[in-house]
């Protein structure tokens, strides 16, 4: 028909089910300018879409349709100023909300910053202490002194993601949090042991958090590039009952 639109172009022009159109049309808050009584096809004016418009947003505001019957003149008709005004100060409320929630999580970030910044300086001491470690343990790979050992691993497959600069325990149980949900994603168990897992290549070393795949396989060529297999053997270990990052 010319000068209308139909159901079905409205719903494609806003992006709004054929469903949702009949149930406006049904309470009286969308109702349409023409319905051929023949067909019962509904057709809308393009000079109505404004109204759909703000039907919307006043929704997606938080304003249920229930509450829409409030808004209904004696005629029947919607009183569309009262519902954009109430919507308009709705709005309002929710930036405001959400100006608190920015400020909080910038108070967060502030104090997040200045432990990092403490972290980093304990970092560089930590450098320093392993590298005297490193030696040490040369000299003594062979005694139980100071907690070190000679300890038979089993083979395990480890699942990893890399880890920043900054050691935190913050950081670190995000991160392991995240593996646990990555390695579900992928069809894996992950589980425990758990913990910080060094990777040196040609004098570098990369720091990841790992925790352990459960899962058996017999192939192991198609696991994930974030999998590494540990193979069996004779490990040079260190135990301490400190919880420690």
């Amino acid at each position: 028909m010319k000068g209308y639109l139909s159901i079905g172009k409205v719903s494609k022009l806003k992006n709004v089910s054929i469903k949702s159109l009949r149930y406006y049309d049904r309470i009286g808050v969308f109702v349409p300018a023409y319905i051929n009584k023949d067909t019962n096809y509904r057709y809308y004016t393009e000079d109505q879409l404004y109204l759909l418009d703000a039907i919307q947003l006043c929704i997606e505001l938080g304003i249920p349709l229930s509450s829409f019957s409030d808004y209904k003149e004696n005629d029947g008709t919607l009183n569309i100023q009262k519902l954009l005004f109430d919507g308009k100060d709705l709005a309002e409320k929710k930036i405001r909300a959400m100006r608190k929630s920015i400020d909080q999580l910038q108070h967060t970030l502030n104090r997040l910053d200045n432990e990092n910044t403490k972290a980093q300086n304990a970092g560089a001491a930590a450098d320093d202490t392993v590298s005297a470690l490193e030696e040490k343990t040369d000299d003594k790979a062979g005694d139980n002194d100071n907690g070190y050992e000679s300890t038979e691993l089993a083979a395990r497959i480890i699942t990893l993601a890399a880890f920043d600069e900054v050691t935190t325990a913050d950081r670190y149980n995000h991160m392991l949090l995240s593996i646990f949900v990555n390695a579900e994603k992928a069809g894996l168990n992950a589980g425990y042991p758990s913990g910080l897992f060094y990777e040196t290549k040609d004098g570098v070393t990369e720091k990841y958090v790992f925790a352990t795949i459960t899962d058996t396989f017999d192939d192991t060529s198609s696991l994930p590039g974030n999998c590494r297999l540990i193979p069996a053997g004779q490990f040079f270990t260190e135990r301490s009952s400190d919880h420690l990052i």
